[in-house]
């Protein structure tokens, strides 16, 4: 993936991609898509099966490393989802360039999340992009209005995009397009 994003040397920090949403939809597994086994990972035995099913919870920041091609790196980071641990999330939120909000646009509360999450990010001292991620099939229609309901609760116009966290061409993809956005927003006056 070719892009204009600002290499950075050894000496300069790797511009941050976030990854935020709800427990249990699919951070760790998007980070792992991208990075495979060289990732930082801070999953733990969950021992909370109340809020979510799944055997293992993340409690902490997961980084890795991405190589856009041309010496272009970018770091991508995981949060955690538990409300518990925001002030992380927040500290990554205000070390980054861009952010996927990752929810499953079919859940009844998905909205609600996606805004909070948005609005967290928006009142960051220098707010990152936003992309929304729907990481579960959904069809066009629920999509779109997913879309519009974003817009219509005044978060502006946030590209939302359909992806598979297991896929890692799907990520990448996702990735390019924030990483267009990013290039057009360095490149406004």
């Amino acid at each position: 993936m070719n892009a204009s994003v600002k290499t950075y040397s050894s000496a300069a920090p790797m511009p941050r991609i976030a990854f935020m949403g709800p427990m249990g939809v699919g951070k760790t597994t998007a980070i792992r898509a991208l990075c495979g086994d060289d990732m930082v990972a801070s999953d733990v035995p969950n021992l909370d099966r109340q809020a979510h099913a799944k055997e293992f919870t993340t409690v902490g920041a997961e980084f890795g490393q991405i190589d856009l091609g041309d010496g272009e790196f970018v770091q991508v980071c995981g949060c955690p989802g538990q409300d518990r641990f925001d002030f992380l999330r927040q500290w990554v939120v205000s070390a980054s360039v861009g952010v996927f909000v990752m929810v499953d646009a079919n859940a009844p509360d998905a909205m609600q999340a996606a805004g909070a999450l948005l609005a967290e990010a928006a009142a960051a001292e220098h707010p990152p992009l936003a992309l929304v991620l729907s990481t579960r099939p959904a069809s066009a229609a629920t999509m779109q209005g997913f879309a519009d309901g974003l817009q219509a609760a005044g978060h502006g116009v946030v590209p939302v995009l359909q992806v598979d966290v297991r896929k890692r061409a799907d990520v990448l993809q996702a990735l390019g397009v924030l990483v267009s956005m990013l290039s057009l927003r360095s490149e406004s006056p």
